[in-house]
Formats: structure tokens, sequence, C-alpha cells
């Protein structure tokens, strides 16, 4: 029986999908909105029949009376609620990168048409995380829709369910709507004791000590003609110790390269976590680094843009080209 609803959720949801194929702008119109009755419909459409079976059988014509503006009631609800929805426009604006296992947040913009209000409209992707939006003293709204992640890679958040009660909460109008957008998720960072350095080559570490950035005291060298006063060792030369000058040097940034041959775990998917971790950990120092792979190589660098391209080959690695393509 399960298998057979299925089945027949899966032919119901192709059949709507054909009525409303992807997008990047869609505008909802009477091929996409449905109506049903929600419980308390239910109930009162029950409450109709039961009174125009009552004023039937004992002939009262108050009690059909009642039923008919009951029924009309109900008839009226199904045109305001279906022009709540029509002509309202969805775009997503921009879709912004996530780790696994975090919401992806997508901007939708909502659009009225022709000056036309829309109340109580319920937007969602997934069923707990429900946003409820009216677009009645403005034409246009914008929005933050979520999606919870699963793995890395591009999360395209499938059908958007737009409904509403509107206006007494008898009926539900309702429409799936794809818009054609994606998200970026990243592999969810996972905290190792060391970092998976490559062997150190001595032609890209460079020097340790750098004499142009002079900021850590290093000790004391003899004296040289024309050396600035203020770097001579006064105490030093108070205590009978002659003349020396205080020796300063600072520490340059390093090239590190974070290789994928160097993570201890054998499982690829924490590999690439524990990589990740080490991407933004180093993302925050001064030093460059860069990414080895399989396959895949990202040269060294630093800065937000170059974090940002590290992370996207650590999504992608692995994963069909069809889904690689931006």
């Amino acid at each position: 029986m399960r298998h057979l609803r299925a089945r027949l959720r899966d032919r119901i949801m192709d059949w709507a999908d054909r009525r409303a194929p992807l997008a990047e702008r869609v505008t909802l119109r009477h091929k996409t909105i449905y109506i049903l009755p929600t419980a308390t419909g239910g109930g009162f459409l029950l409450l109709v029949i039961l009174l125009w079976l009552m004023g039937t059988n004992y002939e009262n014509n108050l009690v059909l009376a009642s039923a008919f503006l009951l029924l009309a009631l109900l008839l009226v609800s199904t045109l305001h609620g279906f022009r709540n929805l029509s002509g309202l426009t969805l775009t997503v604006t921009q879709s912004h990168a996530a780790f696994a296992g975090e919401h992806a947040e997508f901007e939708v913009l909502l659009q009225s048409a022709g000056g036309s209000r829309h109340d109580n409209i319920h937007l969602s992707w997934d069923p707990a995380l429900v946003v409820e939006a009216d677009l009645i003293d403005c034409s246009e709204r914008h929005l933050s829709l979520s999606v919870r992640s699963r793995r890395r890679g591009w999360l395209r958040p499938g059908r958007l369910r737009v409904s509403s009660r509107f206006p007494l909460g008898l009926l539900e109008a309702w429409s799936w709507v794809q818009l054609d957008t994606r998200a970026l998720i990243y592999p969810a960072p996972e905290p190792s004791v060391e970092p998976p350095v490559a062997a150190l080559d001595a032609r890209h570490e460079g020097e340790t000590l750098s004499a142009e950035n002079r900021e850590e005291f290093q000790g004391f060298v003899r004296y040289q003609a024309g050396a600035a006063l203020t770097r001579v060792a006064w105490k030093h030369f108070a205590r009978g110790a002659g003349l020396h000058l205080k020796d300063f040097a600072g520490y340059q940034s390093r090239q590190i390269w974070l290789d994928w041959d160097a993570v201890p775990e054998r499982d690829p998917e924490r590999r690439l976590a524990q990589l990740c971790y080490w991407v933004l950990t180093l993302a925050q120092g001064p030093d460059e680094y860069g990414l080895r792979l399989p396959g895949r190589q990202q040269p060294l660098g630093r800065g937000p843009e170059h974090r940002d391209a590290c992370l996207r080959t650590l999504a992608l690695w692995g994963l069909p080209e069809d889904q690689n393509s931006a």
C-alpha cells in the first residue's frame, strides 16, 4: 500500500512538473494553482450537506436557505483563494553557500501584478522551515528561504511550495514552483590535531626570518659605524660591555601546501572535511597556502577569494563533470 501511494505521488508530481517546468522567474497562473478543502473546510462542507439533507427531508426552507448560504460562502472563498495567488511572481535573486549539515539560504523576490494584494502567503522548500509574507502595502518583498543540506556539492532545492488559506481557512490554495537555482555546499569542517601539510620544499619555503620586517628582538651585534643611535644598547655600554646594537627581525609568511596524501584518514569524505578545516584555519593567518588533491591543484594564495576557491575545489572534487560546471 505504501509503495502504491509513493508511485501515485510521483506520478502527480511529474504531472505538476510538466505544467510548471524549471524557470528562473515564475508567475502563478490558473494552470499551476490548486485548491482543496482544509480539515476545517471538510467539516464545513459536511455541515452544508447535512443541512441540505435535513432541509430536503423535512421540507424546511429556512434550513435549505442556510445550506445554500454556507455553500455560497464556500464558493466565494474559492474565488478569493485563487485570486490571492494568481499573478504572484517569484524570482531567486541570490543563493548563499553553506557547509554540509547547515541550512543554505536563497534570496527570493516576491512581486505582485498590477497592484494586486496577496495575503497570508506561505513559502517553503522544507515543511519545517515555512516563511510567511504579505503583499498588501507594497508591490514587492525580499524573503530569505532556507533548505537543509546533507552532502557537499551543488544543492538544488527542488519544488518550492507556495500556499495560502486566505480568506477563511476553509480552503487551501497552493502551487509547486521550480526555480532554476542552486547553492554550493562545502564539506563540513572536521578538526584534526596536525595540519595535513606536504613535505617542506626549500625552494618554496623561503627564509623564516626577514630582515626587512623587523619586529622581534633577536639579540645583540657589534656596533657598526653609521648605525642609528636608537639601536645602541646603552645599558650594555654603561656596564662596560662596549658598544653593541640591538638586532631585530620579523617572521615572514610561509608557503604551505595542504596535501591529500598527508591526511591520516582513509575515508575520502573525512579527508575533505579535515582539509576544509585547515583551509578555514589558514585563511585567518598571513601564510600563503595551496591545495593538492588527486587530479586537482589549487595554487598558492591568500585572501577571501583564494579561500573560496579552495572550498569550491573541495566541494566539487570527485563529483560528475555535469555537477561541477558553474
